[in-house]
């Protein structure tokens, strides 16, 4: 026994520091692989995992086998293959391949079929023994890491790719290799303190590992600090006048000079970690014309972690089918025989950046996808996944994301008194076990809240609203909530009972955790809400957005700020049905019963009866006499009207009239300016014009100077002047003041 010990003592640890160095540089290698796999549209998810799996059976045979070169080799080759084919074939992009195919005429045929996911292999095993030479001498490991660090950051940093996590490895994985390269110098140099230290390894590493894990536990709890300098790229763009707009979406709040304000919201990537505050950006990211106002749904979340939402596995290995152009999207199974009713909704989906989603925006429910980018090609990359009702996109390239795309959706008619019918699903169903899931360590105040809030309601549906009015009434909306009431581990917890305001981020995991507490199915959703409409807001300038129908067709422009979460919860025999909690947002909902204008003819009137009888000598006399008295009162109206120039009159009245609202249009647009700036930092005192405002914001923005300066001068020509207003000055102030929302 004593010499089996012995023999395994002497195996793990005879050449330690060469098998050490072997992991590190793999482990470095696989940072460059989860950095492209966070690259949109760069490569598939099988061939990241063929990769990731290729380094680990690299290493493992590489460094744990003890055998031969020659069948090392012959093993590599058999375990890249294996691998190439077990991975294909489980995501459905080649058919079950046998082993004893591989011994017949079929090898090269099943060779074929693995390409070009085997040169991918071959291609990081070559690049691995690379590293590993590499690695060997300090001078190599230090070039390795100021450019792999600089590269991630430089990308990190002008991009929406988040790769702090792979810059943290990198650096942690260059220092152990120091270490290394260090024991291998002095066990060359000094081979007596290298045996001695080799008998008692844990005199060295006990001292290593504690020395690092106290400078881990100090950085862990050291307080977040903002930086002080700003990078130099944008300090040299602001030297310029030139405005940096940041829209990365990491969740991470990066210090700016006040008069540039980094905006931060956006379609989120990552959901895991929910919270903070944001700045709103209002650059434009689609329009859609739609025949009825909707939210546009991108992706739904059912695994809650206590901080934020995560794909459950069904989420991440869903059931999904192609989809074809004007084809019917198959049905989620569980709403198979849904007494809801629905009303078609017809939306043309433009994209105005080169962001690239994983999913394509619709309103609820997607029912066929009628084309992309005008035509019907290129539907190779679209996937239609029932359960969660997404339409994922798979980029096969780096254009693939279409930059135009129309379809045809259902959208839910809400019927109240039906829904209040629908009976309660029992939590142990397995099919909604992940959308009744809560984590073990939910605070029991907010499963008693859930209780108290639903105590009243008869019905599933009437505790869903309890809950959404509940918290629409209760917490006030910010984008920049108090966090440091926050002392909670739980996200929804820290929201009810001590924040108390938040966004919809907030809003949307409280209810969806409540309504879990209560049994109810719900899940998150993400995507954004309706935009805006410029026929809406030239009505609701002019007061008359009472005569407009708010859900009315139209073009939505939808911008950053647009974006948006919700919840949707499960009714027995009816579906997914949406519900808004975020308070002053509006769900747009399609009418239980659409509005026809019947055209009927209608009945004649009693002295249009007698008209068509037999007129009388004496009727038509008093009809003669009748037409001659109106002749006359015509021809004395057109005398006294020429005499007087009523006409001139009314026409001059109406010319200053339409003068007169030009001007006070004028007017609204520079004073919507003025609450645009004010939201944006750039407040104007009360002591001070408009003309001094303008002057002081230019001091500061210089890249602001050419517009502010115009809609100056249109609206001092408005207010001030005698000078008429044009149709083209209000126009240009208004493009204007929407270009400047727009940049801000």
């Amino acid at each position: 026994m004593r010499q089996t010990i012995a023999w395994w003592s002497g195996w793990l640890w005879r050449d330690w520091s060469q098998r050490m160095s072997a992991l590190l540089a793999g482990v470095v290698l696989l940072q460059f692989v989860l950095w492209i796999a966070k690259e949109d549209g760069v490569w598939l998810p099988e061939t990241v995992l063929i990769v990731e799996l290729t380094l680990l059976a690299t290493i493992v045979l590489e460094y744990l086998l003890r055998v031969h070169w020659l069948i090392r080799g012959v093993l590599h080759l058999i375990a890249i293959i294996g691998i190439n084919a077990r991975v294909l074939i489980a995501h459905h992009v080649i058919d079950d391949i046998t082993l004893t195919s591989f011994f017949s005429s079929q090898l090269f045929h099943n060779m074929y079929q693995l390409t070009p996911y085997l040169w991918f292999s071959f291609s990081v095993w070559i690049v691995y023994f690379f590293v590993v030479w590499w690695v060997a001498k300090k001078w190599r490991i230090y070039s390795l890491m100021i450019v792999s660090v600089l590269a991630m950051c430089i990308r990190d940093s002008f991009s929406q790719v988040y790769l702090w996590p792979q810059v943290a490895v990198t650096v942690g994985c260059g220092l152990f290799l120091l270490i290394l390269v260090h024991f291998q110098q002095l066990r060359k140099k000094a081979p007596a303190a290298w045996r001695s230290l080799s008998d008692y390894p844990a005199s060295i590493a006990l001292p290593v590992i504690s020395l690092i894990c106290l400078t881990l536990s100090i950085g862990a709890v050291m307080p977040e600090v903002n930086p002080v300098l700003t990078d130099p790229y944008t300090a040299w763009r602001n030297l310029r006048g030139e405005h940096v707009n940041f829209t990365t979406g990491k969740g991470i709040e990066i210090a700016a000079p006040s008069a540039f304000t980094d905006a931060s919201s956006g379609y989120s990537r990552n959901d895991s970690a929910l919270g903070g505050s944001f700045e709103f950006d209002y650059t434009p990211i689609m329009t859609v014309d739609t025949s009825y106002r909707s939210y546009w749904r991108g992706e739904t979340r059912a695994l809650y972690n206590g901080k934020g939402w995560e794909p459950s596995d069904s989420d991440k290995r869903p059931t999904v089918t192609r989809v074809r152009a004007n084809a019917v999207l198959p049905s989620d199974p569980q709403t198979s025989g849904s007494q809801l009713k629905t009303m078609e909704v017809r939306q043309t989906v433009t994209l105005l950046s080169n962001e690239k989603y994983p999913v394509l925006f619709a309103a609820m429910n997607a029912q066929k996808v009628v084309d992309l980018n005008g035509g019907t090609n290129g539907f190779e990359s679209l996937f239609w996944a029932p359960a969660q009702s997404e339409l994922r996109v798979i980029s096969h390239r780096a254009a693939a994301y279409p930059k135009s795309y129309t379809l045809v959706s259902q959208l839910p008619i809400i019927d109240e008194a039906g829904l209040r019918k629908a009976p309660f699903v029992p939590p142990n169903r397995a099919e909604f076990a992940q959308y009744l899931q809560l984590p073990d360590s939910t605070p029991a105040r907010v499963r008693q809240l859930a209780l108290e809030i639903t105590q009243t309601s008869a019905n599933p549906y009437d505790k869903a609203k309890a809950i959404e009015q509940f918290l629409r009434d209760n917490y006030p909306y910010t984008n920049k909530p108090d966090l440091s009431k926050g002392k909670s581990r739980d996200f929804v917890d820290r929201f009810l009972f001590e924040i108390g305001e938040g966004y919809c981020d907030y809003y949307s995991t409280a209810m969806a955790v409540l309504a879990r507490a209560n049994g109810l199915p719900a899940r998150w959703v993400k995507g954004y809400a309706s935009g805006s409409s410029a026929q809406k807001e030239d009505a609701a300038a002019f007061d008359h957005g009472d005569i407009i129908d708010p859900d009315a067709a139209g073009v939505y422009t939808v911008r950053n700020a647009d974006a948006h979460s919700w919840v949707e919860v499960y009714f027995n025999g009816w579906g997914w049905i949406p519900f808004e909690p975020t308070s002053g947002f509006s769900l747009p909902r399609a009418p239980m019963q659409e509005e026809s204008i019947a055209q009927t003819e209608a009945t004649p009137s009693a002295p249009e009866t007698a008209a068509e009888m037999p007129v009388t000598d004496e009727s038509g006399s008093t009809v003669a006499r009748a037409a001659g008295v109106t002749v006359l009162f015509a021809a004395l109206a057109a005398f006294l009207s020429w005499r007087f120039e009523v006409v001139e009159l009314i026409r001059e009245r109406m010319e200053r009239r339409r003068a007169s609202l030009l001007k006070q249009k004028v007017i609204i647009e520079c004073e919507r300016m003025l609450r645009i700036c004010r939201g944006k930092g750039y407040v104007r005192m009360e002591h001070e014009t408009m003309r001094e405002a303008v002057a002081r914001w230019t001091k500061q923005s210089k890249w602001l100077t050419a517009d502010l300066e115009h809609v100056l001068s249109i609206f001092e020509k408005a207010k001030y002047s005698q000078a008429e207003i044009t149709e083209e000055d209000w126009r240009n102030t208004a493009k204007l003041v929407e270009k400047l929302r727009s940049q801000f």
